[in-house]
């Protein structure tokens, strides 16, 4: 696993140790940032809520997000963003927290920081991504025209809100994969 482009690009990562993190596939993460990569030198504040190994988030910062929220409840996936964040010698451009995606929302609406980004790829068995996104519309945690990246099992195609637009959507074997883009409420 490896940075694909941007400043970082060819770092290799640390996977998280054991079968309970699903990482994203290099395949996948190249076709998410392409499709993004014109707007990322021009986010602020991005925001991975189910962080993983912080591949997704690196990858942001990688091609131009100025900072990035990791988050992920797990240990172990904590330590292993620790060692991937150390590998990039830009640690002033994440901030980690340790705790659940609740946690992570309440705490950003405390902050008053538009997210420019918002990448969503939780546990498949989980289903929150409507949740999450209803709620960060609700709190005002999107800045206005943010990108949200969602990385699901199922297809997301009738459930966006009126509110969103979709850039693009494209299926790797089981995996669906949307970029929104916010267009205000």
């Amino acid at each position: 696993m490896r940075v694909i482009a941007g400043k970082f690009h060819g770092l290799p990562l640390k996977p998280v140790p054991g079968r309970n993190t699903r990482p994203t596939g290099a395949k996948v993460k190249e076709s998410i940032y392409n499709i993004l990569a014109a707007h990322c030198s021009q986010m602020h504040y991005g925001l991975d809520l189910f962080a993983g190994t912080g591949a997704l988030g690196i990858e942001a910062v990688s091609r131009g997000v100025e900072q990035m929220y990791l988050v992920d409840k797990n240990y172990t996936a904590i330590k292993t963003i620790q060692a991937n964040i150390q590998k990039t010698h830009a640690a002033a451009a994440f901030i980690l927290w340790k705790m659940t995606a609740q946690q992570a929302l309440d705490k950003l609406n405390t902050l008053a920081t538009p997210l420019d980004l918002l990448i969503l790829d939780p546990p498949y068995a989980m289903h929150v991504n409507l949740d999450i996104i209803r709620q960060c519309v609700q709190q005002q945690l999107l800045a206005p025209h943010a990108f949200i990246i969602i990385e699901t099992n199922y297809d997301l195609s009738q459930q966006r809100p009126s509110n969103f637009s979709c850039i693009a959507s494209k299926k790797y074997g089981q995996t669906f994969v949307e970029i929104w883009r916010f267009e205000g409420e």
